[in-house]
C-alpha cells in the first residue's frame, strides 16, 4: 500500500517514527544518571508547567500524543525536501533535514520558551536527545521509502 497524499504520508510516517524515537530515548535514558530529557515531557512543557517532580501519567500521555504531532510536522519539511530535490537519498536527506530542524527546534525554541531547563547541565542527556533524533530520521526515511511514492502537482 502506498500513501499518495504528501500530508497524510508525513503525518503517518512522522507519528510512527516519533513513537519509535520516544521508546528509543526512554530506553537510553533509563541508563543515564541525573535528570534527562524525553520528547513527550518536553512537548508537554510547551503547554503545561512540567518539572521532573510533577510528571504523571496524564502529562506523559498528552506529551506522547503531542510529540507524535511534532513528528508529523518535522516530516512535512522532509517530504517537501524530497519533492524539491528528487525522490532519492532518503536516509541522508532525512538526517540532514531532521538534524537541521532539531538544531533550530531544540536549540532555539527550547531556549525561547525556557523548556527543558532542568537538563541544561546534563550533556549525556542532550547527547541522547540528539541520537534519538538521528534514530527518528532513519525510521522516518524507511517509512517514507516504504509507504510513499513520488508525487506530482
Amino acid at each position: 500500500m502506498k500513501i499518495k497524499d504528501p500530508l497524510l504520508l508525513s503525518m503517518f510516517s512522522g507519528s510512527i517514527a516519533a513513537i519509535a524515537a520516544n521508546l528509543f530515548l526512554y530506553t537510553i535514558n533509563y541508563f543515564l544518571p541525573g535528570d534527562n530529557i524525553n520528547m513527550p515531557e518536553l512537548t508537554a512543557e510547551i503547554f503545561l508547567k512540567v518539572v521532573p517532580e510533577n510528571i504523571d501519567i496524564i502529562t506523559r500521555t498528552l506529551g506522547f500524543i503531542w510529540s507524535m504531532i511534532v513528528g508529523g510536522i518535522y516530516s512535512i519539511v522532509y517530504i517537501i525536501t524530497l519533492y524539491i530535490t528528487e525522490w532519492n537519498w532518503f536516509t541522508t536527506k532525512a538526517i540532514l533535514v531532521i538534524l537541521g530542524e532539531w538544531l533550530v527546534g531544540a536549540g532555539t525554541v527550547m531556549s525561547l520558551l525556557t523548556i527543558g531547563f532542568y537538563t541544561r547541565d546534563e550533556p549525556a542527556s542532550i547527547a541522547a536527545f540528539f541520537i534519538a533524533h538521528i534514530f527518528f530520521a532513519i525510521i522516518l526515511s524507511l517509512l517514507v521509502k516504504r509507504f510513499g511514492e513520488k508525487f506530482t502537482t
